[in-house]
């Protein structure tokens, strides 16, 4: 993990999702690019006159005074880090910018969506990036809180592609961890002939020592289950698939994947 990608804005959450990279980057010796995207603002012909040019300059230059906030805060935070970091702002479409640049890094990190927050106004994005992008991405809580990405993950497994996508995604930070938990809710099937073994000898070679758990209540939502046992475990980091796919710019996620982005306590790291 050499190339970290985070998201930059002048939302709340933006501190501690800063934090969180340059933890990872420090971690890794790896290279942070910051990324702050100014929505396009386009105005049809018809409304050029109505709307008027002043108004119009008055929204760029809302989006420019935005983005040197955001660099202020990457100034401040990473001084005596000794993190390599550069900065980029672009103007244009947030969900195709973030996917052109995280095409170049080895994870993407991005804010789960507060909608109590006015200067948070991009529901969706996460979604889309996750299914569009082609790597993983660290979704980190709104809620201003300090994690430990090295202490304890739980990494959810059910036997389908998107979750070995994930635990391959998570290697190096598996590597790194004090304790690593595999946990396998509500299997819809027969797990194959010593599936879980295989996955435990599989990380093992990697140098990571794993519990195996499996978890049984057909009563209760498998997305409550996995944040309740995060709970439990102390878990800093969980890592699963993202189930879903995109449709004419229409998300369609899986029911654990949606319920995770909206009711996530800890971070996220999700692979599709």
């Amino acid at each position: 993990m050499k190339s970290i990608l985070v998201q930059v804005d002048t939302s709340r959450a933006c501190r501690n999702r800063l934090v969180i990279s340059m933890d990872l980057a420090q971690a890794f010796d790896a290279h942070l690019t910051a990324l702050h995207i100014t929505p396009s603002y386009a105005v049809p012909v018809y409304a050029e006159a109505p709307v008027g040019p002043d108004i119009i300059e008055a929204v760029r230059q809302a989006g420019r005074n935005n983005s040197s906030k955001a660099k202020k805060l990457l100034e401040n935070l990473k001084a005596g880090r000794g993190v390599e970091t550069s900065w980029r702002a672009v103007e244009g479409d947030i969900v195709s910018s973030l996917c052109s640049h995280a095409h170049c890094a080895d994870v993407a990190i991005l804010g789960q969506h507060n909608p109590a927050d006015p200067s948070d106004a991009n529901p969706g994005v996460v979604e889309h990036v996750l299914i569009e992008a082609g790597r993983p991405c660290l979704v980190v809580p709104y809620i201003e809180d300090s994690y430990d990405l090295m202490s304890t993950a739980l990494v959810a497994w059910n036997g389908t592609r998107e979750s070995a996508r994930a635990v391959k995604d998570a290697l190096p930070i598996l590597r790194k961890a004090r304790r690593v938990e595999l946990l396998w809710i509500n299997p819809r099937r027969e797990p194959k002939e010593n599936e879980g073994e295989n996955v435990r000898t599989y990380l093992s070679r990697h140098g990571i020592n794993v519990e195996l758990t499996r978890l049984h209540n057909e009563e209760i939502p498998a997305g409550d289950m996995l944040l309740s046992h995060a709970a439990d475990v102390s878990a800093e980091l969980i890592v699963c698939g993202a189930y879903g796919r995109n449709r004419l710019r229409e998300k369609i996620l899986g029911g654990v994947t949606r319920h995770l982005l909206e009711h996530m306590t800890v971070p996220v790291l999700m692979s599709h």
